[in-house]
């Protein structure tokens, strides 16, 4: 099948390529258009806006909310990958904070819940980089910050060029190449928990058609809390060649392994009486992260620009501890360990043509996508020991199941720009998903084995359509709606898990995104983007409580209820003195993001759900902050503060386990402050500065079960150090 659907990408562009070459002599490009597809190269333009373009590449973004995190300005603690730091000027991000050391992150929007951010479609450099964009789309690999140029940000509208998740899409997009010959980047950072994190970078371009980028970072933290070990290696390597002036090819490789010791989660009174503590000491993680890459872009006409990646994944994840309820002590007996592992491949290739309708040029932009993923998920005993042991007592009898997830994806997109004038736009388009799994294994329950064997074939058909008028330079209104789907998860399917349980007959999701609203900017002096929004999710799933037989208290994940979010996300930056001298050395900035979120389930049938708020969809999320540069010297200061929010659909307040309940509103403040002279650099952080105790986040398996407590106050340093050599 893989074959065959290369083969049909490559005709069909092939195809569209003669009937554009048959036009090409006849067709007026106009200067914009003209630079953008006349220079091919495999590295994107350095990012300098803070939305993207309507037109990135091959893709298509018109009429729809985009936003992008210029890491090269802003000020945050990269080096932990803080997200609330780095993601604080995007509207409306519920962020879970039970990883200091940024490992992964945890993101959710508009009632999404914010686990492993599998709401989301994550990617790097434009290919996936989760365990499976399908059936497991959990982000269990985050790339270090030090590497990161920008992230490009697309809310649910992204769904018809990437497909899955009502998020949308984040992709962060490494560093670019130097056009020198070669320099070197390295930078140490060391803090609270005895924290130490070393990165370092090598590039260069050579007789500007050979480029390359790599780097590697080791990172080490104790913890906040006790028994919160991390060691963690990533490296990073990048070579691209312009072959000619329309040929550029790029191959990339990226790995990831670390060992993380997980304290377990709390009680709520435990986190009362004092959230510092730990209630396991032989809890572990391991995250083994192996990612290629190969991207060719060709350039047939002025017009015509062809992009095809190619990436897989291989890779593993393992869990070790002891899983029951925060209430009960571990038992010292055998650990439960589940292991997964992962092979997937997969192919994605887009034609853009430009052409002109009437006076005005649009873009047309086809693609197609094939993916397969094959994980194998295993649960049994592991020894009775504290260490990091992930060998299962019993191989080749696990006492609690041995699946084999085997899935297949194929999807077209097309979407399509027409410029009806210099200002208007509108922007429809669509895509088809086509779905194969087969989910072959055994679970065992009291002793008994139950073999389990599904196959299930889905299509999905998405629409959508953008709208963008440009009344002004500083008032563009957009409006947006796509449809959504996201499809069920390999760990819906089954788990052994005390704290949680899930309905055997779960049936996917699907639902859609709206967006209507004004944005605008001014240089660096002024910048804002006001929408109101609208998310439907139709047979959501999600969590209530219930009771067994034996008065356990346990999770239920199942098909709840329809879902409707409706809100006003709101980001504004003023810098008061470049607004009175854009030429000024200095500069005073202050900046606002508000979003307000109701969430509801409404048609349920189950009528203790109706008109309850939807979990993870806290009232009101404000960030805010002021910052002062000068030349080379910047200060800043930020604040967050996230109104209460449940757990469960059913809007439990308290339960023994405190897997569910509520997540209180809390606060938290930082600040910032760099310094660089020549080919030095050196900054400070201080993360959660008022040194309040709160949490984000009831984990129901891995790290707890129970409440995870966020990190108190923590004082951070970097050194960096840049030398090169010229062309």
């Amino acid at each position: 099948m893989l074959k065959r659907c290369f083969i049909l990408s490559v005709i069909f562009f092939i195809s569209c390529n003669k009937i554009i070459a048959q036009s090409e002599d006849s067709l007026l490009v106009n200067d914009s258009m003209q630079s953008q597809i006349d220079e091919i190269t495999i590295q994107a333009e350095k990012m300098k806006e803070i939305r993207l373009k309507s037109v990135e590449g091959t893709v298509i973004f018109e009429g729809k909310k985009t936003e992008v995190v210029d890491l090269t300005k802003i000020q945050a603690n990269v080096a932990t990958n803080n997200g609330r730091q780095v993601f604080s000027r995007i509207a409306g991000l519920n962020i879970w904070e039970s990883d200091a050391a940024g490992m992964q992150t945890g993101i959710g929007a508009r009632g999404l819940n914010p686990n492993r951010s599998a709401e989301f479609n994550i990617r790097q450099n434009g290919y996936d980089i989760t365990a499976d964009a399908i059936g497991y789309p959990d982000a269990y690999f985050t790339p270090p910050l030090e590497a990161i140029d920008r992230i490009n940000i697309v809310r649910g509208a992204a769904s018809l060029q990437f497909g899955t998740q009502f998020g949308g899409l984040i992709s962060y997009i490494t560093h670019q190449p130097t056009d020198k010959k070669f320099q070197l980047t390295t930078q140490i950072t060391g803090g609270s928990f005895a924290t130490v994190s070393a990165f370092n970078a090598i590039e260069g371009t050579y007789k500007k058609k050979l480029s390359y980028y790599a780097y590697y970072q080791y990172k080490h933290t104790n913890g906040w809390r006790p028994d919160s070990k991390l060691n963690a290696h990533t490296a990073f390597a990048n070579i691209s060649y312009q072959i000619n002036s329309k040929i550029g090819i790029s191959v990339e490789f990226t790995h990831q392994n670390y060992l993380m010791q997980q304290p377990g989660g709390l009680t709520d009174n435990q986190f009362k009486q004092n959230p510092k503590q730990s209630t396991r000491e032989r809890n572990w993680f391991n995250i083994n992260w192996n990612v290629p890459s190969l991207k060719v872009e060709y350039l047939p006409a002025k017009n015509v620009r062809w992009n095809t990646i190619f990436f897989g994944l291989i890779g593993s994840r393992n869990a070790l501890g002891f899983l029951s309820y925060a209430n009960r002590a571990d038992d010292l007996k055998e650990r439960d360990l589940i292991k997964d592992k992962y092979k997937n491949f997969g192919l994605e290739s887009r034609v853009l043509y430009q052409y002109k309708l009437g006076k005005q040029i649009s873009s047309l932009s086809v693609g197609v996508r094939y993916f397969k993923g094959f994980t194998t998920k295993q649960q049994g005993l592991g020894n009775n020991t504290d260490n990091a042991d992930f060998e299962y007592n019993n191989p080749d009898n696990l006492e609690n199941s041995d699946y084999q997830f085997d899935s297949h994806n194929f999807a077209f997109s097309a979407e399509n720009i027409f410029k009806i004038t210099p200002k208007l736009s509108i922007t429809p388009g669509m895509r088809a998903e086509f779905l194969f799994t087969d989910v072959d294994g055994y679970y065992k329950t009291d002793s008994l084995k139950y073999n389990d064997a599904r196959k299930r074939n889905r299509y999905f058909p998405l629409f959508g359509l953008g709208i963008s008028y440009k009344a002004h330079y500083l008032a563009e209104i957009y409006a947006n709606i796509s449809q959504n789907y996201r499809g069920i998860n390999f760990t819906d399917l089954r788990i052994t898990n005390p704290n949680v349980r899930v309905d055997q007959n779960l049936q996917d999701e699907k639902g859609f995104n709206g967006d209507i609203g004004l944005r605008g900017k001014s240089g660096e002096k002024f910048n804002y983007d006001v929408n109101f929004f609208s998310l439907y999710y139709n047979k959501k799933i999600g969590s209530i409580q219930q009771i067994d037989s034996e008065f356990n208290i346990y999770r239920f994940k199942t098909n709840l209820s329809n879902s409707r979010s409706l809100g006003v996300e709101s980001f504004v930056e003023v810098d008061i003195l470049k607004c009175i001298n854009e030429h000024s050395d200095f500069g005073v900035s202050i900046f606002s993001n508000f979003t307000y979120t109701n969430a509801i389930y409404i048609k349920s049938q189950n009528k203790q759900l109706v008109r309850k708020k939807v979990e993870f969809a806290p009232d009101f999320v404000f960030r805010g902050g002021a910052g002062f540069k000068y030349k080379t010297f910047s200060f800043s200061w930020q604040i967050s503060t996230i109104s209460k929010q449940f757990t469960d659909a059913t809007n439990a307040t308290y339960a023994s386990t405190s897997v569910i309940g509520i997540i209180p509103k809390y606060y938290v403040m930082d600040v910032t402050a760099s310094y660089s002279y020549k080919f030095l650099k050196v900054s400070c952080s201080v993360n959660n500065l008022s040194n309040n105790k709160y949490f984000t986040r009831r984990a129901e398996s891995y790290p707890g079960p129970g409440i995870i407590p966020s990190d108190g106050i923590g004082v951070f340093g970097t050194l960096a150090f840049k030398w090169s050599t010229k062309n």
